[in-house]
């Protein structure tokens, strides 16, 4: 194969601290069969860098925040397209190739790997997924991922084998993205995000949805092999009051910033937008009251109430009153 066809970058953030996983994931993209022009590695603030070198891996020293980190993925990069990744994503030696020859042939400007198969978990952990966040299995309608009214995501659950489907949002681990269609979205507005506690706010969503909602063309792909070495699932039995109280805060906040506050929307939609939030707010409150009976404690309910109202109070602020509006003004 020619490995000159394309040419493009990689972009990960890290703390440095993936290990052997981070390593693998060095290591396959060496091997690929299509190398990457350059490798950057932003690294978080006060955080060392690895005690090995792989290849041609440059590290730049950046603001800590899984925002802060993914929006300097530009730093640098002078190729047509970027590869944005975390630390521990794993590659078969074509699969680069094989996301641009996908995302070529389809006319796309970004393509993501499956790496989390919502299809593929249990009916029992289909339904918490629902009554907890209000996630809902759908049909084959030739969607892999679509953004709902109430700021959750429904997903495709019988996805044919290997295959490419038109998607609103993607798991932020990896992603073949077109460098402008990239800096086009101005994913440094979305910098306030990263105040909040990591891991509690659906940063992945916001950056995906970004670039389907200002009308770029986004492929999600099953089965390409492509893995995410650290994938795990959420315990709630495992969460503080704060990571609860701060997830229900993300909740509020991904919906308002991201279907309610939109430019265009008018006041039939907002009240649709408004009426669907409220019905996932309270289908969240009954499971947790379930779940805060079962444990003889209240802190999962009280976190979740105390969370969405300080959503509520800071979506009041200066300080996101301010924001740009999420749907760019292409005509500025």
């Amino acid at each position: 194969m020619n490995n000159q066809k394309f040419e493009y970058s990689v972009a990960i953030r890290t703390l440095g601290t993936g290990g052997d996983k981070y390593r693998q994931e060095l290591e396959s993209l060496h091997r690929q069969t299509v190398k990457p022009k350059h490798i950057f590695i932003f690294i978080a603030e006060g955080y060392e860098r690895p005690d090995f070198q792989v290849g041609i891996e440059e590290y730049v020293t950046v603001p800590k925040g899984l925002v802060h980190q993914r929006a300097a993925s530009l730093q640098g990069v002078d190729t047509e397209y970027v590869l944005i990744l975390d630390d521990d994503i794993y590659f078969p030696d074509d699969a680069v190739e094989k996301l641009y020859d996908t995302m070529t042939a389809r006319k796309a400007d970004c393509i993501a790997p499956e790496t989390f198969n919502n299809a593929g978990m249990s009916l029992f952990s289909k339904l918490g997924y629902y009554m907890a966040n209000g996630v809902l299995p759908r049909s084959n309608d030739q969607w892999a991922v679509k953004i709902r009214r109430n700021g959750t995501f429904s997903y495709n659950c019988n996805p044919t084998q290997g295959g490419v489907y038109l998607t609103q949002s993607f798991p932020g681990t990896a992603c073949l993205c077109k460098t402008r269609a990239f800096r086009a979205i101005h994913y440094e507005d979305e910098l306030w995000i990263d105040q909040f506690p990591a891991g509690t706010f659906g940063e992945d969503q916001v950056m995906s949805y970004k670039l389907h909602i200002n009308g770029y063309k986004v492929l999600m792909a099953h089965d390409t092999g492509i893995l995410h070495l650290d994938a795990g699932t959420n315990n709630i039995h495992n969460k503080t009051y704060k990571k609860i109280k701060y997830r229900a805060l993300s909740y509020y906040l991904t919906w308002h910033r991201t279907r309610y506050n939109l430019r265009g929307n008018t006041t039939i939609e907002k009240l649709l937008c408004s009426l669907a939030f409220f019905w996932r707010f309270s289908l969240g409150s009954f499971t947790r009251i379930l779940f805060s009976i079962t444990k003889l404690h209240p802190k999962h309910l009280v976190a979740f109430i105390h969370g969405t109202i300080s959503g509520i109070a800071f979506a009041h602020s200066k300080e996101y009153k301010a924001l740009n509006n999420f749907i760019i003004n292409k005509c500025s």
